[in-house]
């Protein structure tokens, strides 16, 4: 009896799948194939599947529950359609290594009737490679192109689900949920990082099911082995360009010197002893961006307060930039808290931002002062700092629409009469009076000159853009506020001010609470619509529930580490990202329980995680 070998994968002498057959397997297959066509009818007619129907059906366990997982997500077998992720990244480190891969088994591939296609962890589909003019139409006709998804969630069963367990998969013609897939056979096989030992991405082989093979999924695996095999040695190399940039640059040990990705980071001692972990984060983060601007030199504010000058240059690989190298050089030495402006005596601050403010005022002095600023950002607090003891008496110029301007002059009159000589008057929100008012509120404040009555004003505008009237032309000086995104540099100090202050006003005895830098970095990546008075509201509900004595990233809200995603969520993507959240935490991480707390298969979930940008590798549930 004759017998069927099966050449090398990847030999000179090319072999069509189609062409290396077994008379029993083509039996199996024929089964398979009638058994899954009657399965499908009782999928399309809504007939009950059970555990007995399961077994009767022949159907892959695999196969069945990817079905039943596309029903739930609502999809339809008569229409289904590959949804676009025009953000995906189509030609980065995983694409070039298996784009090198196909080269070396483009014979192969040429003789094939089959199209190889990529994606990465999430089933978005990043580059394809097909010869037959006939596949290559269907595919068109189906969407089946580049950044398109084509993962369980957006067209059902296909052979995609390999990266949701790991495992590759044989999906043959009516296995696959959709109707359109009926005529196709295709083969997947994760593609799984040497060192993270995470699943990146997946190997794809499409055919006609009239040219379908069992060495298929055969050769489809083997690729995959290859491009990890790939994967490991670039991570070496990787690591080893790291390490000689970092070499090549450390001749003067005075200076921090970093060397970084994403995931590496080398410093010399120098770094190692100035910069705070969550310095490294955020230098990670202005390297990328950096690089991405072709912005070779810029300046930053670290977490104590210091101005450093950053020079950047890019780690390359001769594909794509790997990397960066950092040299901080320090401009400002940082301030102590003995540095501090008098002026703003009591308040949190020590970076560079704050320090001109400080020195503003300084120059400015004490009085006839227009302080100006957005929502949250302190501007009241800078009024009663400048104060310097002095007695302060406030007149919100909002309450004018309230209860009337003839009602609102007249206290405005009295509180003038009865100032002590050298006491503060503070008009809040000066921009909100109209023009009227303003000129009659502006004789009375002219009153205050010849009592010695120092005053300030706050408004929301910056001075430059306010419409003018009578009372703004009293103020010789502005001073502008900066808000919380300009100063995160101050962040550590000013949640180590507001946690005492909540601490003190609750009346709870309760030893130091210290801000994790994980925590602090998390912050820096949120929108402070209202500054400094948001902050206040968070650090007051997160220390409602903690009583650790230190708080990190797993201790802050689910919607505030939705909302630091590194990807903008807006809108229900924001919504679905806290509920995620919450739902992981209220499962202690496990997330079969959070899936089904949620009502979504477990893959779903994975899905959402990764869309989404949430790093569950960060929370310690």
């Amino acid at each position: 009896m004759a017998s069927t070998t099966t050449p090398k994968l990847g030999s000179a002498h090319a072999v069509r799948p189609s062409e290396i057959r077994h008379p029993q397997r083509g039996l199996d297959d024929q089964n398979r194939v009638r058994q899954a066509m009657r399965a499908r009818e009782v999928l399309l007619t809504g007939g009950q599947w059970n555990d007995d129907f399961a077994r009767r059906s022949g159907i892959r366990p695999q196969v069945l529950d990817s079905w039943r997982r596309s029903l739930r997500y609502g999809l339809r077998p008569d229409r289904v359609e590959p949804t676009c992720r025009p953000d995906a990244e189509l030609d980065g480190q995983l694409a070039r290594i298996v784009q090198a891969v196909v080269e070396q088994r483009k014979a192969v591939l040429e003789q094939s009737l089959c199209a190889l296609s990529i994606t990465d962890r999430d089933g978005t589909l990043l580059r394809r490679w097909v010869m037959d003019r006939q596949l290559a139409r269907w595919m068109d006709e189906h969407n089946i192109i580049p950044s398109v998804s084509v993962d369980e969630t957006a067209i059902g069963t296909f052979s995609a689900i390999c990266l949701l367990d790991g495992n590759p998969v044989h999906v043959r013609g009516p296995e696959h949920f959709s109707e359109a897939y009926l005529g196709v056979t295709s083969a997947g096989a994760p593609i799984i990082h040497p060192v993270s030992r995470r699943i990146v991405g997946s190997l794809i082989a499409t055919c006609r099911s009239d040219g379908s093979s069992p060495i298929l999924l055969a050769w489809v695996t083997e690729l995959a082995a290859e491009v990890q095999r790939r994967l490991l040695e670039s991570s070496s190399t990787r690591e080893r360009l790291l390490l000689e940039a970092f070499l090549a640059e450390n001749r003067d040990v005075r200076h921090p010197l970093i060397v970084l990705d994403e995931q590496t980071i080398i410093t010399n001692a120098t770094a190692a002893r100035v910069l705070a972990s969550v310095d490294q984060a955020r230098l990670w983060e202005h390297a990328a961006q950096a690089i991405r601007q072709r912005n070779t030199e810029s300046q930053m504010v670290m977490t104590d307060g210091s101005a450093v000058s950053v020079t950047c240059h890019e780690v390359n690989d001769g594909t794509g930039a790997i990397g960066a190298v950092l040299k901080v050089r320090l401009i400002e030495e940082r301030k102590t808290a003995c540095d501090t402006p008098s002026n703003l005596e009591g308040l949190a601050g020590t970076g560079l931002r704050w320090r001109e403010l400080g020195q503003r005022v300084r120059r400015t002095g004490v009085e006839w002062a227009l302080i100006t600023g957005e929502r949250g950002t302190g501007r009241l607090a800078v009024a009663r700092a400048m104060a310097e003891g002095a007695e302060v008496h406030v007149i919100d110029a909002i309450e004018a629409s309230a209860q009337g301007p003839q009602h609102w002059l007249a206290r405005l009159d009295e509180l003038v009469a009865t100032a002590e000589p050298e006491s503060v008057v503070v008009v809040r929100h000066v921009d909100e009076l109209d023009w009227g008012t303003a000129a009659v509120a502006a004789g009375l404040i002219e009153r205050c000159r010849a009592l010695r009555i120092r005053v300030l004003a706050t408004a929301r505008e910056r001075a430059d853009q306010l419409a003018p009237n009578g009372l703004l032309d009293l103020f010789t000086a502005w001073i502008e506020v900066p808000p919380l995104r300009d100063r995160f540099e101050d962040l550590p100090v000013l949640l180590e001010s507001l946690t005492a202050a909540v601490l003190e006003q609750s009346g709870r005895q309760s030893k130091p609470v210290r801000w994790m830098p994980d925590a602090v970095q998390t912050l820096t990546r949120l929108e402070w619509h209202s500054n400094i008075a948001s902050l206040r509201i968070l650090v007051r509900d997160v220390l409602r529930d903690n009583r650790n004595g230190y708080i990190s990233a797993r201790d802050l809200p689910a919607n505030v580490v939705a909302a630091a995603s590194r990807r903008k969520l807006i809108g229900l993507e924001l919504v679905e990202a806290t509920t995620i959240i919450a739902a992981m935490r209220e499962a202690g991480g496990n997330k079969n329980r959070a899936a089904d707390a949620l009502g979504i298969a477990r893959s779903t979930l994975y899905r959402k995680v990764r869309a989404l940008g949430i790093d569950l590798s960060t929370m310690a549930f």
